[in-house]
């Protein structure tokens, strides 16, 4: 209708402007033929217009007809939308729970790559510390190469690193005697027998008869000879066995490093450079302590621990009352303690017996300091010197961790280097604190076995004296 009503529209312009350029004279005439236009006009117009008005109509259908393919095509898309989304989701757990897995096996392939490289450098380490590999070279090249590489072994590698411990667990059992070079103690390669005797030790014998023990250099493809003076004992079991008159040889299971020390001669006055400053002191103790027991020896060692013979005499003279030989004879005898004992206990003649008991008391009394001299200072220094070493270690480790903290603990020579150097003042200072103390105590037996004479003849002597009446006996006054 609207096409209909545009159509009629059109043609009355059209019928005006036609008018118009008519003229109004030629209107009449010519308004029949206007009109037939105007109605040819609009019959075409309406014609137009239902063709038009049936073309919307098809196109309406079919856009009815292609709206409800399109909702049916979205209702299937969301359907499959949804679908899809379920998957997306399962499949996202499934990638959550391979993650996981991937990262476990991740670990587990970091754990077993970890492992083969522990192993791999404590391969490298065998290798080049025994004396196998003087023989087998290509040994130390294989493992220092695999560990030089940043790729993992791989599964040819382990078998190579599983194939080289075998090998060293056979090779450690056999006993190997075969002409060969090592490098002398004069820094020259020069040729010998070599005997291995497993992974733990060589030797080698020169065409002059010269024996000693081989290591392995810093790489472990040579052998070297450890310089120094073999053992004796050592040294002719070495020869004994060349000669194939023996079977049994010195082992080292460290590899030569107990050879190397045993070979090494150090005097006393490297050890005290070694010690540090606290070896002295512990010198200075040594020496005085040994002044002190030179001492004690000759003054207890002269004095007689046993008067029987001596009281013999003495105690005939006083049965008979011959009261001042008594005492020339205790003069004679003056560097006896028991001696001067009694020649005090002779003054008190006529005194009562509680007097004379006191008189030979203090006379041991006054004995003993001479008896005792010095023997508390040999106990102190006996003392002394143990906490001197003990402070020497403390200090030398102290020195130790801290060079660990500048430089690390990546050489274990050098912090095993440190400590043994540590304790040596601990082992002086027992070295010298042991035998003092031994030394003390037979003096203090000493002692005691004198002043038990003295205890033991001085209370003979009183009840001599009492029997013969030169001492009132009991406690009353002097009869004097």
């Amino acid at each position: 209708m609207k096409t209909n009503r545009t159509s009629l529209i059109f043609g009355a312009v059209f019928f005006l402007c036609l008018l118009f350029s008519c003229g109004l004279t030629g209107a009449a005439e010519d308004f029949k033929a206007v009109e037939q236009g105007i109605e040819q006009e609009a019959t075409r117009a309406a014609r137009d217009a239902k063709l038009t008005e049936d073309l919307v109509k098809k196109d309406k259908k079919e856009l009815k007809t292609m709206i409800s393919g399109l909702k049916r095509q979205v209702k299937a898309a969301d359907k499959h939308l949804e679908g899809l989304k379920e998957e997306f989701k399962r499949l996202s757990r499934q990638e959550v729970a391979l993650q996981k897995e991937l990262l476990e096996e991740h670990r587990d392939v970091e754990e077993v790559e970890g492992s083969v490289r522990g192993t791999l450098k404590d391969a490298v380490s065998m290798v080049r510390d025994n004396p196998i590999t003087a023989l087998n070279p290509e040994r130390s090249r294989m493992v220092n190469a695999m560990m030089d590489s940043k790729k993992f072994p791989g599964m040819a590698g382990v078998r190579s690193l599983v194939d080289l411990y075998f090998g060293e667990l056979a090779a450690g059992g056999d006993i190997v005697r075969y002409k060969g070079d090592f490098v002398g103690t004069d820094g020259r390669t020069t040729s010998g027998e070599i005997l291995r005797a497993g992974r733990f030790t060589a030797y080698y014998e020169m065409s002059d008869g010269t024996v000693g023990f081989l290591k392995p250099d810093s790489g472990g493809e040579r052998l070297i000879a450890v310089p120094g003076e073999v053992p004796g004992p050592a040294k002719r079991a070495i020869e004994v066995y060349f000669e194939n008159r023996d079977t049994v040889l010195p082992l080292d299971p460290s590899g030569g490093a107990v050879f190397a020390q045993m070979t090494e001669e150090k005097d006393w006055r490297e050890l005290l450079e070694m010690g540090g400053i606290l070896m002295w002191p512990i010198v200075f103790v040594a020496g005085l302590a040994i002044l002190i027991i030179l001492e004690r020896v000759i003054v207890l060692g002269t004095t007689k621990a046993n008067t029987d013979k001596i009281m013999k005499r003495i105690n005939d003279l006083a049965d008979k009352g011959d009261w001042k030989e008594c005492q020339l004879a205790c003069e004679k005898k003056s560097r006896v303690p028991t001696c001067r004992m009694l020649k005090r206990a002779i003054g008190h003649i006529g005194a009562t017996q509680e007097v004379l008991e006191n008189a030979l008391q203090e006379a041991i009394l006054r004995e003993m300091p001479r008896l005792e001299r010095f023997l508390p200072t040999l106990g102190v220094l006996a003392a002394i010197a143990p906490l001197l070493g003990l402070l020497g270690t403390v200090t030398g480790m102290i020195n130790t961790f801290r060079v660990i903290t500048v430089v690390g603990t990546g050489d274990p020579r050098m912090m095993s280097g440190g400590i043994s150097e540590a304790l040596l003042t601990t082992q002086f200072g027992l070295v010298v604190a042991i035998p003092i103390m031994i030394i003390h105590h037979f003096l203090e037996r000493r002692v005691d076995k004198i002043a038990g004479d003295m205890e033991e003849k001085g209370t003979a002597f009183a009840v001599t004296m009492i029997k013969s009446g030169a001492v009132i006996e009991g406690g009353g006054e002097s009869a004097g």
